[in-house]
């Protein structure tokens, strides 16, 4: 893997600083055709891109995009990465010893990725001429478990509330979460001198979970949410959040916190 490090630094270093996209970091797959899948690991506008499929005579083979990167994205939030795609050899996983000047790479064509959702997207590579299409999603196994209490807040800005209320907002909150690791949230967000209790439903994508549901707050509104891009984890909890209010009120930001407590 020396020389695939190195193929990716090199790469890493000509390149300038891109727009951060959504994490698209999971394992991925067709659910009609379970038995092969991609791996994406994303840094920053980077992804490394690892298939497991299998060769014509049947037996696992394996492709590596190492430096496909951020190459674009349209005004309907559609993103796109690409890069040169390789096949490698190496020695035997069995021996004493490994020696990495047996490593060998071969460039056998080009890898793109694009994606318009948080969770599904199309993936596409070509192999010494043999050009492969496929549409993929996040592999699902296991559902996190959000619950805790978190120390944070919620930013962002309100739209089509009215004068005095449009614009940014930024306020600091304590976010409790209840979740058992099934289908429903109960989040509260404590400000000092306000509060909200929303209710959804739980679902997950991969490493990405959403909740959909309704909220009332201290001052009497009420609204319905969404949150995408929900991850929590032992440091804390992260999600974009979006509600809309009684008339044409929207606030759009995130909501999140470092986790209180070890």
């Amino acid at each position: 893997m020396r020389l695939l490090a190195t193929l990716l630094t090199s790469f890493s270093l000509a390149v300038h600083a891109a727009t951060p996209t959504t994490d698209f970091s999971d394992l991925w797959y067709n659910p009609n055709e379970s038995g092969w899948g991609v791996n994406l690991a994303q840094q920053n506008e980077i992804l490394f891109i690892t298939f497991f499929v299998y060769g014509t005579n049947g037996t696992p083979t394996w492709f590596v995009g190492p430096a496909t990167a951020l190459s674009g994205s349209t005004q309907d939030g559609i993103v796109s990465f690409t890069g040169p795609l390789y096949t490698t050899t190496g020695p035997y996983f069995g021996a004493a010893t490994f020696d990495p000047n047996q490593v060998a790479i071969r460039l056998v064509g080009a890898v793109s990725f694009a994606a318009g959702q948080i969770g599904v997207g199309a993936i596409s590579y070509s192999f010494d001429g043999v050009v492969v299409t496929k549409n993929i999603q996040r592999q699902t196994w296991r559902n996190e478990n959000i619950s805790g209490i978190y120390v944070g807040g919620s930013l962002g800005t309100f739209s089509g509330c009215g004068a005095g209320s449009d614009g940014y907002f930024e306020s600091y909150a304590t976010i409790t979460v209840g979740h058992d690791g099934g289908s429903t949230v109960t989040l509260r967000e404590e400000g000092s001198n306000y509060s909200c209790n929303y209710t959804g439903g739980y679902t997950q994508s991969g490493r990405m979970g959403q909740i959909q549901g309704f909220g009332t707050c201290s001052d009497g509104s009420s609204q319905s949410f969404i949150a995408t891009e929900v991850q929590g984890g032992l440091q804390g909890l992260t999600m974009r959040f979006s509600s809309q209010f009684a008339g044409t009120c929207i606030s759009v930001g995130r909501l999140g916190g470092v986790r209180r407590g070890s």
